[in-house]
């Protein structure tokens, strides 16, 4: 009868808190950044020097172990400088295989700013001119990793998200940017403002981007 006992309350006490305490306190910290990076266009470049972002949540989306799909998040709801590599939010992740995984962040006009917002220099054939972007609606921005191990030992760990390279401009031509509009000699691109470029880019942010975890 005593050994009945033990069970029921061991397992009232899983409810709650777990047999084990290595359930709840094996844990580590994803530390979330958003950074963004030069962007080719077929020869020519924009050199992305100045941006930010509104993140309203992050979360991490996979399948533990091969089996169970798990998600953990976080609602920071700050606007981040996109060139100031700080840490947006933690996701407290328990220890384990994950497989299929997720990294996505969810992008809001926050305090009256841009959901999204890019300043640099467009440069071909030797001449640089002013270029900035600006997103006007709810953005999620993903990455992907096949697999991450969370190791009980390591307490934080670091998800780098990066727009740009060939994911922001692809399918933007050296064309399409010397045909834009320019606003006082700088080309502004948004949802108002060479639409054709903007919808371009608004497309390419639904992809995929690079995703650096360590």
């Amino acid at each position: 009868m005593k050994r009945f006992i033990l069970f029921l309350l061991c397992i009232s006490g899983l409810l709650f808190s777990g047999c084990d305490r290595n359930v709840i306190t094996s844990t580590s910290n994803v530390n979330f950044q958003l950074k963004a990076a030069i962007s080719p266009i077929n020869g020519a470049t924009i050199n992305w020097n100045a941006g930010s972002a509104g993140v309203y949540s992050a979360k991490i989306l996979g399948k533990k172990n091969d089996s169970s799909s798990v998600e953990f998040a976080s609602t920071p709801n700050i606007n981040i400088d996109l060139f100031g590599m700080l840490n947006i939010t933690s996701v407290a992740i328990p220890k384990g295989t994950y497989r299929n995984v997720q990294f996505k962040m969810e992008l809001h006009d926050i305090g009256g700013k841009p959901q999204l917002h890019l300043e640099g220099t467009y440069t071909a054939a030797g001449i640089s001119t002013p270029i900035s972007f600006d997103a006007s609606s709810t953005l999620f921005i993903s990455a992907a990793k096949d697999s991450i191990v969370i190791d009980a030992n390591t307490s934080n760990y670091t998800a780098i998200t990066t727009v740009g390279l060939g994911t922001l401009t692809s399918g933007v031509t050296e064309a399409d940017l010397k045909a834009a509009d320019r606003t006082a000699g700088k080309i502004v691109i948004s949802a108002s403002s060479n639409i054709l470029v903007y919808n371009k880019i608004i497309a390419n942010l639904a992809k995929n981007q690079i995703i650096e975890f360590k």
